[in-house]
């Protein structure tokens, strides 16, 4: 009974630590897909947030105070990208969330940081979903190992919060219950000569019991008839 108890108890607490561990788990989700607005971003999404599609996920700079396109060093995101027949600067400035910067592919970040250099692009940390990035490989077939580790050293702050979260939410290992006592086999032995013992106990006084009544017969049998 003492044994059941304890091991009622120990699983009472790991359920209790797992419940935590989810708990915890969903508060650090929220807390990093909470991205701020990124200022200048269209009505597309309606709140301004890049963490709806499974792309437009990095909130980057990209142009300057005066609404002309900001130079990423070997030139502004449209020439990099090879958009500039596409360029929307004029969108960026404009109601009605005006402002400097643009929801972009997590592709195009890759390109851009593996063609200028990290110290080069120009990133909202805040803005950005950073943990959607960092748990994600490929985006338009390109590897996003770069945009990764930029990522890590532009956005300490929101890199830590991610990685927190991805310990927390780890399986809290779960111990196996102790198996049971093997059965005491020395007592197997003293078991088995006792029942053997009955038996040939009984069977003793079952077989003098008969040769009482034979005995008895036999003597019956000898008495003479009057």
């Amino acid at each position: 009974a003492g044994r059941r108890s304890e091991l009622e108890r120990d699983s009472r607490s790991r359920g209790r630590i797992t419940m935590l561990s989810v708990v915890l788990a969903l508060a650090g989700s929220a807390a990093a897909a909470d991205v701020a607005a990124c200022p200048g971003e269209g009505p597309r999404y309606g709140d301004y947030k890049c963490n709806h599609d499974t792309t437009h996920r990095v909130c980057a700079k990209l142009v300057q105070a005066n609404g002309q396109p900001l130079s990423w060093g070997a030139g502004d995101f449209w020439e990099i990208t090879g958009q500039k027949a596409f360029q929307w600067n004029d969108q960026i400035v404009a109601p009605p969330n005006p402002g400097d910067s643009w929801c972009i592919c997590m592709w195009a970040t890759a390109q851009l940081i593996e063609r200028v250099g990290c110290d080069n692009v120009h990133l909202r940390c805040e803005a950005t979903d950073v943990a959607w990035v960092l748990r994600s490989y490929h985006d338009g077939g390109r590897d996003l190992s770069a945009a990764q580790n930029c990522l890590r050293i532009k956005c300490p702050k929101q890199e830590s919060a991610v990685r927190s979260m991805d310990v927390r939410s780890e399986p809290m290992p779960i111990t196996a219950e102790p198996a049971p006592d093997p059965p005491n086999m020395t007592v197997v032995p003293v078991v088995l000569l006792a029942v053997v013992a009955l038996a040939i106990g009984r069977w003793l006084r079952q077989a003098t019991t008969s040769r009482m009544l034979m005995a008895n017969e036999d003597a019956k049998i000898a008495e003479p008839m009057l």
